[in-house]
């Protein structure tokens, strides 16, 4: 064979294989065997560098350092968007592409994800990679061909049927879990964190050693094709090119994008990878001319900005909080912001050495976030600030509430504790969770209400609030006499109280606030103890059978009915009579009997969730695929587990057949 024909041939399996490893998640060859084809075909480069093709794959893993990077004009201007945040301004958009339309206009939409990341141009030129460059000013940015490149989601080439010349416009991101892996990294050098996945994939096409760019593993996304009839189509051709599909699109109506984007709103924090909205297209490349742009902005484009999940404000100072346990958290008391639809005023840290390796003081601005839209934490300090100008956070050597010892329970733990048993503190964080949400939502038992009872000295354990009603007047005076308690709402904190003693078994074991025992552990122990009798009564051994109870479980479960012997007696004197779970008819399970796996990424189902509602189907759920399985629930990128099932003869279903059983 020619000596070209051999490295074609060498750089075509290269390419092809690491496709299907890195993208399919479906590797055909042992490790060694790509080595080996690898090998060769660097081998054969180094010999004849003039035969070698720019676009080798093996330019995955970077090229020498560049000087700087070069400016190139873009041949069409990448255009900004306008944003809309609210329902009323899409439809106000919608409204003004009417009017600039003839009457009746059929108007057809695709919306897909907005990746939180840096825009990217791709051009081919006889199929192959020949130009990278970044958005810029929109009409000039820096050619970073060699960092696109080393990007696994970028074809270097393109199949036969593709056109000679091509330019492609998409997004580079990094996703969450290798964002956390690479700040990892930086904070055992004492390098500063990145703030955020879109800053760490900004700041990693800006470096000028393609090498380093090729261990950050940037991926890519596309989301459009330039000079393409239909968007829609074009972003399909793109996928069969070899490029990685958008995880979530929609295409029709102005109410059916209306509904996507209600769906993402919440859909989207189970991806593995920051979005910042949805960007609403005409389709049709006819209606996109007539529509026009502006000189900043196509009229025919749209992007819809969810609300922000991170933000950055002053932490004014760092304050310690006692939880249930004892555990002594420091919170960052903020400068109050809006942040993902609510006003921010606090945030965790965690614990000391949390603050320690951000390198916090009071007084630093910071970068905050809602974990899951939820709950707000620091994520990283502002860069440029002097620490050496502001006081140091000092761990407390005494409890800040009841002034008792504080140590670790455990010589590894991370944590300080208050060791005091009676610290006021422990008893109402516990008695907070008793009536919490997840346990036994006791109206009206609320952070002012708690403080008050435990100030009163009359309750020594979170669950002497059942005594209350037998309190002298049948309880309405005493809890009508608290501050922001007025007579309605004593009666109403009484009646939360007479309904909560026979909320269902897993709500009281929940509540009970045993270490390690959360609400799912709680149902599973609820399903083979059904009472608190019986639970009091198991073995260690015993406990270890159900399922998720490991021996670090069962042994905190047994600690807490060796501390609280007579608890259930108690609280059966209080009236407390926990109703337990109607028996299952497990042969009416529709999946009794099935042995399923689940495999590749599902549109909106994370692995845990999918898994959860198969064993509440009455499947058996393993991780491996097997002559016993009889079920694979695959996603997109499903990999070596699809190929094993499909050669047994496995069903195969997917998330729209999981969620219709």
């Amino acid at each position: 064979m020619d000596l070209r024909d051999r490295m074609k041939e060498l750089a075509d399996a290269v390419r092809l294989h690491r496709y299907r490893y890195y993208v399919l998640d479906q590797p055909v060859l042992s490790d060694a065997e790509y080595d080996a084809l690898e090998r060769e075909l660097r081998e054969l480069e180094a010999q004849h560098p003039g035969l070698a093709d720019p676009n080798s794959p093996t330019r995955r893993v970077g090229a020498p350092p560049v000087e700087s990077f070069e400016k190139a004009r873009h041949r069409t201007p990448m255009l900004s968007l306008d944003n809309a945040y609210t329902e009323v301004e899409l439809r106000e958009w919608e409204a003004r592409l009417r009017r600039l339309l003839p009457p009746g206009a059929d108007l057809d939409y695709a919306a897909e994800l907005k990746v939180d990341g840096l825009s990217l141009s791709l051009r081919y030129e006889n199929r192959r990679l020949v130009d990278a460059i970044t958005r810029g000013d929109g009409e000039v940015g820096e050619r970073v061909t060699d960092n696109a490149r080393t990007i696994v989601d970028i074809p270097l080439s393109l199949p036969d049927e593709a056109p000679n010349e091509v330019e492609v416009r998409g997004e580079v991101f990094l996703s969450r879990r290798r964002w956390e892996e690479l700040n990892t990294e930086r904070d055992a050098k004492g390098e500063a964190r990145f703030a955020n996945p879109r800053n760490a994939a900004s700041g990693t096409m800006k470096l000028l050693d393609s090498r380093i760019v090729a261990e950050r593993r940037l991926q890519f996304l596309p989301w459009q094709r330039m000079g393409a009839e239909d968007h829609a189509a074009a972003m399909r051709q793109l996928v069969a090119w070899g490029f990685t599909a958008m995880p979530a699109k929609s295409e029709g109506g102005f109410e059916a994008v209306l509904a996507f984007i209600q769906e993402q709103g919440e859909a989207r924090l189970r991806l593995p990878f920051d979005t910042d909205g949805v960007v609403l297209k005409v389709r049709g490349a006819d209606l996109q001319n007539q529509l026009g742009a502006t000189d900043r902005v196509p009229r025919w484009a749209l992007a819809y900005k969810f609300p922000a999940t991170q933000v950055t404000t002053t932490v004014h100072a760092i304050t310690w909080q006692v939880g249930r346990t004892g555990k002594l958290t420091p919170v960052a008391e903020l400068e109050p912001v809006f942040v993902a639809g609510s006003t921010v005023k606090r945030a965790t840290l965690h614990n000391a050495d949390e603050v320690e390796r951000l390198g916090l003081r009071p007084g630093m601005r910071v970068f905050i976030e809602k974990g899951g839209d939820v709950i707000p934490k620091v994520v990283a300090v502002v860069p440029g600030q002097d620490a050496d100008a502001l006081p140091l956070v000092m761990v407390p050597q005494q409890c800040p509430v009841c002034g008792g010892a504080v140590g670790k329970e455990d010589e590894g733990e991370v944590a300080i504790r208050c060791l005091n048993p009676e610290c006021p503190a422990k008893l109402e964080a516990r008695m907070l969770h008793l009536g919490s949400r997840s346990a036994l939502d006791i109206e009206g038992l609320g952070d002012a209400v708690v403080e008050q009872l435990v100030a009163s000295g009359r309750f020594t354990q979170p669950w002497d609030v059942f005594l209350i009603p037998a309190f002298e007047g049948g309880g309405l005076p005493f809890v009508a006499g608290l501050d922001r308690m007025a007579e309605k709402s004593g009666q109403n904190l009484l009646e939360a109280l007479l309904a909560a003693r026979t909320k269902p078994l897993a709500r009281w074991i929940h509540a009970l606030g045993i270490s390690f025992v959360g609400a799912k552990t709680s149902e599973l122990l609820a399903e083979s103890y059904l009472s608190l009798d019986q639970l009091w009564v198991a073995t260690e051994d015993q406990l270890q059978r159900v399922e998720e109870v490991g021996p670090k479980v069962a042994s905190a479960i047994r600690a807490f009915t060796v501390l609280h012997p007579d608890l259930p007696a108690k609280l059966w004197g209080m009236g407390v009579h926990p109703d337990p779970p109607a028996p299952r008819d497990l042969s009416a399970l529709p999946l009794m009997g099935q042995v399923a796996v689940v495999t590749g990424t599902l549109p909106t189902l994370g692995r845990e969730e999918a898994e959860a509602r198969l064993k509440r189907l009455g499947a058996k759920v393993t991780g491996s695929v097997s002559a016993k399985t009889t079920l694979l629930v695959a996603g997109e990128k499903a990999g070596s587990k699809l190929t094993r099932a499909q050669e047994l003869g496995i069903p195969v279903r997917d998330e729209a057949w999981l969620l219709e059983q």
